[in-house]
């Protein structure tokens, strides 16, 4: 069974028939969903969005259940949905921006400005949704379209990047680094998870390829990028606009509690203004990047003028408007069985005499073969259907006739949403640590033991010129190791104030000296 043949349904039943009816009526309607349960919420709006593919905004309460509702709506449609997070490690604290968070905004942004016909699901949360961005046509105007057989310097670009605030580096490791190394250029763009590294034949653009940062391998090739700088820096001026004002008109916008929404906006933006007060005139001068509240932020006032713009769907427990069309849903939650297959079998069975479906949704085939086993053992007459996606919370929808269980929930285990990996921040050790290293520094290395650091150079290897690292072990011995091999090399971690004893290259005393810490572990 396919997940899209419940959607088909529920694209024809009459209450998202209606529900595309009442938002496509008038000017901003009002909508409230009422009766939702568990992933039904993420179901019903993939639903309408299958019905009428257009842009779509997703406010969830707070950052974590934003990340769960995503994963459901990534399953349910089998497409990326774009993340909008806000720019801090912690709400409202510009002082400590993260750069993964940063690159995803930047993505969401990019993304809008090259949207095709079919609409955009973009979810975020109220903190994300407080933050300003900068305006289409500012963004236009600082982002750098690149793509094979331009012709373009090197030079330009070198320029380019530096004037919109890229760091010129030995290697990428984070967004807004470049490096150049004859004629290939690496950019950590603030539209792209991954680097692209861009092979130039003279001034003409050979090819273009995202790369891992670790392993510093070749991903896909790609024939147009996007480079976009860091846009909550600089870019950020008295022009800055919310999201509401960047998304197309006629975008719907659906909220999970519209009060509690405004209220987080409005005393975070006190918070970010009573921190910007409390700064000194020397801390804000040191650190250009921090921006006045008053152009990073909007307040609640505003985005609660601003949703009056657009269609609006409210759906969760508490609602806000007065003037709302209300529909109605019949649904309840999976029940509880803790793991007694003989409640959940006279339940499939109470649900067979109500003429309710069972469907059995889980992305792991080894859980479906479990439970046959299981039904089979007890009672051979139980039938259920499986269905090829994992969600959040299941739910029975008694006007469908259908109960959608979970895997997760009948054998009472943890559910932790599944996001695309993204930049993140971990991946980069490694070229960070190469980049901070300092000739004499003692590194491990998997294979070889204890060596020291002496420094990057360039070999020539099969005809080709590589930067290859330097390694120094016993008795002077010389280990010269590829980049792309990075991830065999660590700082080394010992007792801090000993000096560690070098190991001697072509032994195996290394190799036993793991067989027995491997040992001792185990034991």
């Amino acid at each position: 069974m396919n997940i899209r043949d419940i959607l088909e349904r529920y694209k024809a039943d009459e209450r998202i028939t209606g529900l595309a009816k009442a938002l496509n009526a008038g000017k901003s309607p009002r909508v409230q969903l009422r009766g939702l349960v568990g992933s039904g919420d993420a179901a019903m709006a993939t639903a309408l969005y299958f019905l009428q593919h257009k842009h779509m905004i997703f406010v969830l309460p707070e950052r974590e259940e934003a990340a769960y509702f995503m994963s459901d709506l990534e399953s349910l449609t089998g497409k990326d949905i774009l993340f909008f997070p806000s720019s801090y490690r912690k709400p409202f604290e510009f002082t400590q921006p993260d750069s993964s968070n940063v690159l995803a905004r930047a993505e969401v942004l990019n993304e809008l400005n090259h949207a095709t016909e079919y609409g955009q699901l973009i979810v975020t949360y109220p903190e994300a949704l407080a933050e300003k961005v900068i305006d289409r046509s500012s963004l236009e105007k600082n982002t750098l379209e690149i793509g094979i057989n331009n012709k373009l310097s090197i030079d330009f670009i070198n320029e380019f990047l530096v004037e919109y605030d890229f760091d010129r580096v030995d290697f990428v490791y984070e967004p807004g680094q470049f490096s150049i190394r004859g004629g290939i250029v690496d950019i950590f763009s603030f539209s792209h998870d991954l680097p692209y590294r861009i092979e130039f034949f003279g001034d003409l653009i050979e090819s273009i390829r995202t790369f891992e940062i670790e392993s510093q391998l070749s991903v896909e090739q790609v024939k147009q990028i996007t480079i976009v700088p860091n846009v909550q820096s600089k870019f950020l001026t008295e022009n800055n606009i919310s999201l509401l004002e960047y998304v197309e008109a006629g975008s719907q916008v659906w909220i999970k509690d519209v009060q509690f929404t405004l209220d987080i906006i409005q005393s975070g933006h006190k918070k970010a203004t009573a921190l910007w007060k409390a700064l000194s005139a020397e801390e804000k001068n040191q650190n250009p990047d921090w921006i006045d509240p008053k152009f990073a932020f909007t307040d609640e006032k505003l985005i609660a003028d601003q949703l009056h713009d657009f269609p609006l769907v409210e759906f969760g427990k508490q609602f806000f408007y007065n003037d709302a069309q209300v529909i109605n849903f019949d649904m309840r939650p999976q029940p509880s069985f803790n793991k007694d297959f003989t409640l959940l079998i006279h339940n499939f069975k109470a649900n067979e005499a109500d003429k309710i479906e069972n469907f059995i949704l889980t992305d792991s085939a080894k859980q479906v073969e479990r439970l046959y086993a299981i039904l089979d053992d007890l009672d051979k007459t139980v039938k259920f259907t499986p269905v090829n996606i994992s969600i959040r919370e299941g739910f029975i929808d008694r006007e469908q006739k259908l109960a959608c269980y979970t895997d997760h929930q009948i054998f009472d285990r943890y559910y932790k949403y599944k996001l695309k990996k993204g930049y993140q921040r971990s991946q980069a050790i490694t070229l960070k640590e190469l980049r901070e290293l300092k000739p004499g520094d003692f590194i491990t290395h998997i294979d070889h033991g204890i060596g020291k650091y002496a420094g990057l150079e360039k070999v020539e290897v099969n005809g080709k010129t590589q930067e290859m690292i330097r390694l120094v072990y016993a008795d002077n011995d010389l280990l010269y190791v590829n980049i792309n091999s990075l991830n065999r090399i660590s700082k080394y971690s010992g007792k801090e104030g000993t000096e560690p004893r070098m190991n001697k290259l072509g032994t195996d005393t290394w190799e036993r000296l793991k067989k027995t810490t491997k040992k001792k572990l185990r034991t």
